[in-house]
């Protein structure tokens, strides 16, 4: 990705997550229906006190029970910039901040492997000064998940060893501005817009070393567990959210670059992680790009942390080689030594590391295939060619609803050629036949895809697969997309549109789901309802999906849901149930959880 060209804007910081997980588990939530799971004759308040029980939220980990999903930039600021000199802070545009508030929504709500930040805007620097202003162009997606980047004994709440890849592009096309001023930087950013090569810009980071409850150590959770569990039950808003570090980058978007996640050259991890085991050095996937003689590295995500205090694991000098595919040669391309992957130079650079190589090297990168081991030999780093990377990660369609996704393929970076089979595997089947799909000559595999029952599935793209082809998702090693369908309901489609079916089957499931809603609006307040219709349909109308402020916020209103609410708040219908659901109202899911199982464990354990 051209984040790992210069010129590049390199900004750190924290920042905020305050989700409500209460969908995180079966027993509360089934993601195949998108409905909340009421016990028999079960009311919305009664539902939110067992949600906030202590053993919900100590035995199970329901954390956030009063969360907004509301993810922001705090204390994050330009830390630096790189206009092909090095990591300089001598530009004007260095020490300004950073603002981004987005919703966090994960895809599958009971795994860990879908994350997305919804979101307006982003803004580098100050209105009326050096400013990069950023309309959205795509939702930020989570990738290359690193459940090894914190040792689990340190801090044992489950997501806070892992540490995740941020991305989404911003086209000049869709109201970038630069606002440059006496910055060099920014300047040089502005001038690369005026080529037809360059699409916009990508913003980077990674966010790792994420502390629950505002606790330093693990030996205060179990306390501070108590104390929200407390909180809650003598009432009022209780949001808990967690917090994470982050470094990240700006850099430009070229043409043939996805905008979604990293698109350079992958050196993919060889460890194997066995049944959530770490082993004890570790190194997740990185990304390289060679520009003349200078091979750039992106290992954001790559080096652990042996305590709370991020101090880097020393795992010594690292070598990097290029491997001629055909007679086996290795050509040695220099290394790094720990002194520049350590916690200081991490922060500095956002985990970007620089080699530079003569002609010679230089060739031999091009040519051959990238690899990094450790002094001793330990491998650590592969280059895989061949990547097939989703337009749409994380895709929802309707139920009955046909439609296409397109699939990039990559060689080294670079869009694939025409010709290129990829499959599309449904994750963890070995026996179902994939769908198929060639690369046109831009390198795209076009899929169809159509709605045939409510579910979440996640899928490898797998590019000129064969026998020994992955069956299962790794966040490190393969490229996967979700796909999340709507179920039909064609019960609820025929209610009459009366307040009590309204309320009964599709307010109610979300004012159970997420009390933060009192603030704004009473969800059972019929009158308050009505007098805010306009905006509702406002807020809910499937044209405004990528906003900030569409709701409900978890994105699993069904169509019929949708149509039963809009004709209550249009006055369709003379009144009277037609039907009696009652059977909808206990709907906890007793299927297998088979799907992307370590991806629910690694939500779930502790």
């Amino acid at each position: 990705m051209s984040i790992l060209e210069t010129p590049r804007v390199i900004f750190g910081g924290s920042i905020s997550w305050d989700p409500i997980v209460t969908n995180n588990y079966p027993n509360f939530y089934d993601e195949s229906t998108s409905w909340t799971v009421f016990e028999p004759n079960q009311t919305v308040e009664q539902f939110r006190e067992v949600a906030i029980s202590s053993d919900s939220i100590i035995g199970d980990g329901n954390w956030n029970p009063h969360g907004t999903h509301r993810s922001g930039f705090y204390d994050t600021e330009i830390s630096g910039m790189d206009i092909g000199k090095g990591v300089d802070k001598a530009d004007s545009f260095v020490g300004s901040p950073v603002n981004f508030m987005g919703m966090l929504v994960d895809c599958e709500p009971y795994g860990a492997y879908t994350s997305q930040l919804f979101f307006d805007q982003i803004s580098f620097g100050i209105a009326g000064g050096c400013r990069i202003f950023a309309p959205r162009t795509a939702r930020f997606t989570a990738r290359y998940i690193n459940f090894c980047r914190l040792p689990r004994p340190v801090y044992n709440f489950a997501a806070s060893v892992a540490s995740v890849v941020w991305q989404s592009s911003f086209a000049k096309a869709d109201g970038l501005q630069i606002d440059a001023y006496d910055s060099t930087v920014l300047r040089l950013l502005a001038e690369a817009m005026n080529n037809d090569d360059v699409l916009g810009l990508t913003v980077r980071f990674n966010a790792y070393s994420t502390h629950y409850y505002g606790a330093g150590s693990s030996d205060q959770i179990a306390a501070l567990e108590q104390t929200l569990v407390d909180n809650l039950a003598g009432g009022g808003f209780q949001p808990n959210p967690a917090r994470s570090k982050i470094v990240g980058v700006v850099g430009l978007w070229r043409k043939g670059e996805p905008a979604h996640e990293p698109g350079d050259r992958a050196m993919i991890s060889v460890q194997k992680v066995i049944n959530n085991k770490c082993p004890g050095k570790f190194v997740a996937t990185a990304h390289a790009r060679l520009d003349n003689n200078t091979l750039t590295v992106d290992m954001a995500n790559s080096i652990s942390e042996t305590d709370l205090q991020e101090t880097k694991q020393n795992l010594g000098n690292l070598l990097f080689s290029a491997k001629d595919p055909v007679s086996g040669k290795e050509t040695p391309l220099g290394g790094i030594d720990y002194s520049q992957y350590d916690r200081d130079a991490y922060q500095k650079s956002a985990g970007i590391v620089t080699l530079q190589l003569n002609s010679d090297q230089a060739k031999a990168a091009k040519d051959g295939n990238l690899q990094m081991n450790g002094a001793d030999g330990t491998p650590y780093l592969s280059e895989q060619i061949f990547r097939a990377l989703p337009n749409n990660p994380n895709l929802y369609i309707d139920f009955g609803e046909s439609r296409t996704t397109d699939v990039l393929v990559l060689n080294k970076g670079v869009p694939a050629k025409s010709g290129i089979k990829v499959a599309m595997v449904l994750d963890g089947s070995s026996t179902t036949s994939p769908a198929t799909a060639v690369t046109n000559p831009d390198g795209i595999a076009t899929f169809n895809i159509r709605g045939v029952k409510g579910q979440v599935e996640g899928y490898l793209l797998i590019p000129n697969p064969d026998s020994s082809s992955p069956t299962t998702i790794n966040t490190q090693t393969t490229t996967y997309m979700y796909i999340r369908t709507y179920p039909g309901n064609d019960t609820i489609a025929e209610l009459e549109p009366t307040w009590e079916n309204v309320y009964k089957y599709c307010l109610s499931n979300w004012n159970a789901m997420a009390p933060c809603m009192d603030n704004w609006l009473d969800l059972q307040n019929e009158a308050q309802v009505k007098a805010y219709g306009q905006m509702i349909k406002q807020l809910t109308d499937p044209a405004n999906f990528e906003s900030f402020r569409f709701m409900p916020v978890t994105r699993d209103m069904t169509q019929v849901e949708r149509k039963l609410l809009y004709d209550f708040l249009d006055g369709v219908g003379s009144g009277g149930n037609l039907k009696s659901l009652d059977k909808m109202t206990t709907v906890k899911s007793k299927k297998s959880l088979s799907q992307a199982k370590l991806s629910r464990r690694m939500r779930r354990a502790k």
